[in-house]
């Protein structure tokens, strides 16, 4: 769910003739979650020409972050 909402936020950001992959995805697991909904929340924080790097929580129906990542992704032209 890290790495999807992730790589969709990257895409969001982009012109459509581009494209990302990962290139590492680092996740940490901060505590159980609950049952029921859990919402990902994703922004970029850094962007050059060539890469991106893109943060991501899990939340809670309660708003406690339960899981975040941090994706570094590689900028591509589209084929």
């Amino acid at each position: 769910m890290l790495d999807s909402a992730t790589g969709i936020c990257a895409l969001a950001a982009l012109a459509p003739d581009l494209t990302v992959v990962t290139k590492s995805l680092d996740t940490r697991f901060l505590k159980p979650a609950a049952v029921g909904p859990i919402t990902a929340r994703a922004r970029v924080i850094e962007r050059t020409d060539r890469d991106m790097v893109v943060q991501a929580d899990l939340v809670d129906a309660e708003s406690i972050i339960v899981a975040d990542a941090t994706a570094r992704l590689r900028i591509l032209a589209k084929k």
